[in-house]
């Protein structure tokens, strides 16, 4: 697994949640503005999205209603809901902390280890 996708995983219902926060949306759109508003780097695919989007349903975190859009075809509209709301704001803090902790530790030149292999040490000709 790309490490992208890694960090991805972790963050992607904080993503959801936020763009759902600013308005209701159904899937391809928020799929066309994760990627847009963060200009391609946080791209996923909608087979990765959906069971997020069932999940959070089921956690009360969304709720989801059908519209008919034509004559026969329905579209999946997803909007936040108060405990969603809540939730976010939990994990948008806990990202900020995190990322804060993790910065710092990778910041510090002392903790940054070498791309070089160590040189062996050469004896002296006395010692």
């Amino acid at each position: 697994m790309k490490i992208c996708e890694s960090l991805k995983r972790g963050t992607v219902e904080m993503v959801l949640l936020h763009l759902l926060s600013e308005r209701e949306m159904y899937g391809y759109e928020i799929l066309t503005e994760m990627k847009e508003r963060s200009g391609g780097q946080f791209a996923i695919k909608d087979g990765s999205m959906y069971p997020t989007l069932y999940r959070m349903i089921d956690n009360g975190l969304i709720e989801d209603e059908q519209v008919l859009v034509g004559r026969r075809r329905t579209r999946g509209y997803y909007s936040i809901t108060d405990k969603g709301k809540k939730y976010l704001k939990e994990l948008t803090e806990e990202y900020y902390k995190v990322t804060k902790g993790i910065e710092e530790l990778i910041s510090t030149k002392t903790n940054i280890p070498s791309s070089k292999p160590a040189s062996p040490q050469k004896k002296s000709a006395g010692k």
